[in-house]
């Protein structure tokens, strides 16, 4: 269902057709941004998508309820369109867009010109985000709901599936679509307890599915969550969300490369926040099951940064009065992974390693928070001499740790000289970008670093 309002705005003697987002939150790396964009009519959307159908920048689209693409349609939107989430009369009943099995998303927008999803009320929380649903193996039974969509609690449309993933390898290479230069704000709608929509929730996505250039944006849970599948992704952003960064689970085995984090420490997060969480098996107590595959992310050229103190407003781990970030990254419930190439700092702990299957963790700086006190590596069974960890935030050599990362030409966090500089874990897989660098951000002065680009929001 589709209804249209349009709206009329008289500027002095010109009619001017346009929308202005601003926000009065303070990020600890950067100034807010202002986006204004022309927009001819508001077009409210509901229900199912079930044929080919096309989302211009012309408009704004409003999303009242969950708006399905299903009967393997393709949603294509055009780079500059901005979408937003209504706020619902619970949270049950969020919004979000969700990309069902066999169906498509084509949403493709440019470094200058990106597609916005946000929420209209501009509140954390204030809508469910974007949800992509595929066939790829996961190491549950196959057809697992999607967290985040109670059908217990909620009518799903008839012939509408919001089921995910299978126990076959061959739908690996299976396409949900492309998202590039997407910005997600305000996401992350909690249903019930661990039971969240985050700002991108990938159930079961195949590697043939194009993610790059994808912004969370203080969102009320995780940034990305992954549920199995194996889709791969480059150039995500993940700024002040709730709880995680990056979440895995359920088998996910894709590959990432160039992802930066960063925490707000005037906010408020959850009781469990880390830059990374991966289990094998969330459900599973204790060291977590032996269900293949096994969840294994392959993560090269990351930068979390958390705060100077390891401190946070509110939630977190509480020691006596404070509240504290509780890692870096958290590796656990019988996972494995792959950690190289990266710049961890400012968390209670840098890498917490709480699971018994194998791992790669080479050539990344860690320095956890408060600097010099706090735990480098907990639960490491042999910490490799390519791993730096050092007591001194100055010791990581980054034009500023804590300084502005995204507006000037050279970035706060672009690494100067060693350990950030350097002899680097060599891939063997094509699919990465070999780099002289750890961390995120390019060390070379004569190029602007991505994350200073205008579809990243300060």
């Amino acid at each position: 269902m589709i209804k249209q309002r349009f709206l009329t705005l008289v500027v002095a003697a010109t009619a001017l057709f346009s929308l202005t987002f601003t926000s009065c939150t303070k990020d600890e790396l950067g100034p807010e941004s202002v986006s204004t964009r022309a927009t001819n009519s508001i077009i409210t959307v509901s229900g199912v998508i079930t044929s080919n159908t096309t989302w211009t920048s012309a408009n704004e689209y409003d999303l009242d309820g969950k708006v399905y693409v299903s009967n393997n349609a393709t949603l294509t939107i055009e780079a500059g369109t901005v979408i937003k989430g209504l706020p619902a009369s619970s949270t049950i009943n969020a919004s979000a867009l969700i990309i069902t099995r066999g169906a498509k998303i084509d949403a493709q927008g440019t470094a200058s010109n990106p597609i916005i999803m946000t929420a209209a009320n501009g509140t954390k929380g204030g809508w469910g985000g974007i949800v992509l649903l595929g066939n790829a193996q996961i190491n549950q039974t196959p057809n697992q709901w999607i967290e985040g969509i109670d059908s217990t609690r909620i009518t799903i449309p008839t012939g509408v599936d919001v089921h995910y993933g299978s126990n076959d390898a061959a739908n690996n290479g299976e396409s949900s679509g492309s998202l590039k230069y997407v910005r997600v704000e305000y996401a992350g709608a909690s249903i019930s307890d661990a039971n969240e929509l985050n700002a991108f929730t990938f159930g079961g996505v195949g590697s043939g599915t194009t993610l790059d250039h994808l912004q969370a944006y203080k969102g009320a849970d995780d940034a990305f969550e992954f549920f199995g599948g194996c889709v791969n992704a480059k150039y995500l952003i993940s700024t002040a969300t709730d709880d995680d960064a990056f979440d895995f689970d359920f088998g996910f085995t894709g590959k990432l490369q160039f992802l930066v984090a960063t925490i707000d420490s005037t906010m408020s997060y959850s009781s469990d926040p880390n830059g990374i969480e991966c289990d094998n098996d969330k459900l599973a107590d204790g060291t977590g099951s032996t269900l293949q595959p096994f969840t294994h992310p392959v993560i090269s050229n990351l930068t979390f940064v958390g705060t100077r103190s390891g401190k946070i407003a509110g939630g977190g781990i509480v020691s006596g009065t404070d509240h504290l970030l509780k890692s870096c990254a958290d590796f656990r419930r019988n996972c494995q992974y792959t950690l190289v190439n990266s710049i961890l700092y400012g968390a209670k702990v840098g890498i917490l390693d709480e699971t018994s299957n194998s791992y790669i963790l080479e050539n990344n700086v860690i320095v956890a928070s408060p600097a010099g006190t706090g735990t480098n590596f907990s639960g490491v069974a042999t910490v490799s001499s390519t791993n730096y960890g050092l007591t001194s935030y100055a010791g990581i050599v980054l034009t500023s740790p804590w300084g502005n990362a995204y507006t000037a030409t050279t970035a706060a966090l672009r690494p100067t000289t060693a350990p950030a500089v350097g002899t680097t874990y060599t891939h063997t897989d094509s699919w990465f970008t070999a780099t002289g660098y750890k961390g995120a951000i390019n060390n070379d002065t004569d190029i602007a670093p991505w994350i200073t680009a205008n579809w990243v929001k300060k």
